[in-house]
């Protein structure tokens, strides 16, 4: 079972792959998809878009 929003779409890719604490929280969040764990899996969405628009508001 696929879980919604675990793909970076091409834009989030840009940001990953730009930012180490983009990649180190997406990487959190596949390790939280592939266990199952969709509590930890949200943990991880509002957390990368807690910090993707702070780098906005700084950038």
């Amino acid at each position: 079972m696929a879980i919604s929003g675990s793909r970076p779409t091409s834009a989030a890719a840009s940001v990953i792959q730009e930012c180490k604490a983009c990649q180190d929280l997406e990487r959190g969040r596949m390790q939280a998809a592939a266990a199952r764990d969709l509590s930890k899996v949200t943990d991880f969405n509002v957390l990368i878009a807690r910090h993707r628009a702070r780098r906005r508001v700084t950038s």
